[in-house]
Parts: C-alpha cells; sequence; structure tokens
C-alpha cells in the first residue's frame, strides 16, 4: 500500500496559544476561529503543551460562576501532548486517535509545522480506500 504522509493531511494553519494566556480569551480564540483546541507555544516557540475547548469550557463555568475569570493557559492546558512527525506515515496517527486523542501537533524535528485532527486521519483512511493506488508521494 502507498505510503501516505501525515504532511499530506494536516492543516498548516494551527491557532495556537501562549501558556501565560487567559483561558477565557483563549475560548473567545477557539469559537471566533471555529477550532476545538490548538497547540500551546513557548516565547522560542517550542511547544509546550495542548489545550482543548474542554480545558476552557471548565474555566469559563468556574470563572463565570465566582466572577473571576483570571485562570492562565499554563493552568489548564495538557502538558507534554504526544506529538508526530510530518514526514511520518499517517498510519503514525492510528493509535494516538483510537486512544482518545482528537488532534495533534504536527513537527518537523522540534519545530511545530502544522496539526492533524481525527478528521483529517479519516479523510485519509477514506482516500486510501477509495483510491488504493493513487496515494499521494
Amino acid at each position: 500500500m502507498q505510503s501516505i504522509k501525515i504532511k499530506d493531511y494536516m492543516s498548516s494553519n494551527v491557532t495556537t496559544f501562549k501558556p501565560e494566556d487567559s483561558a477565557i480569551d483563549a475560548l473567545r480564540k477557539l469559537i471566533t476561529k471555529g477550532r476545538s483546541g490548538g497547540p500551546v507555544l513557548d516565547n522560542s516557540g517550542k511547544l509546550v503543551g495542548i489545550l482543548s475547548e474542554l480545558d476552557c469550557l471548565k474555566e469559563a463555568l468556574q470563572g463565570g460562576y465566582y466572577q473571576e475569570a483570571g485562570d492562565r493557559v499554563a493552568d489548564h492546558m495538557t502538558k507534554e501532548p504526544d506529538t508526530v512527525q510530518q514526514d511520518d506515515d499517517i498510519m503514525a496517527c492510528a493509535e494516538l486517535f483510537l486512544k482518545g486523542r482528537r488532534r495533534l501537533p504536527v513537527l518537523n524535528g522540534n519545530q511545530l509545522v502544522g496539526i492533524i485532527t481525527r478528521q483529517d486521519f479519516g479523510r485519509a483512511l477514506v482516500d486510501r480506500i477509495d483510491h488504493p493506488h493513487h496515494g499521494k508521494n
């Protein structure tokens, strides 16, 4: 079967956050951009975590209730997230998605270059099934 690389299906247009961002502002950004989460990068551009809509919703519920919306992204993100490399075969994502991940940061070495979601992975599988001999090179 032809190898399909992660970079062929990832999105390079990634919504990112900083650890010091407010969790409520992060939720605003996700809603505005229609995303369900995104990587967290420190000031040097290094990946330090991943933030989900759910992480922000928990803070918004508490913050709204207690009238304190001061918590930072760093307090809610998943630290040391699972990642994949852009030149990995798409199947490198399979186990991580099946164990519940919704999105995976895609790296080129240590540099964030994109994100791949469960939906992107699904598209790759369907393409492989529909066009078994016409994979991308």
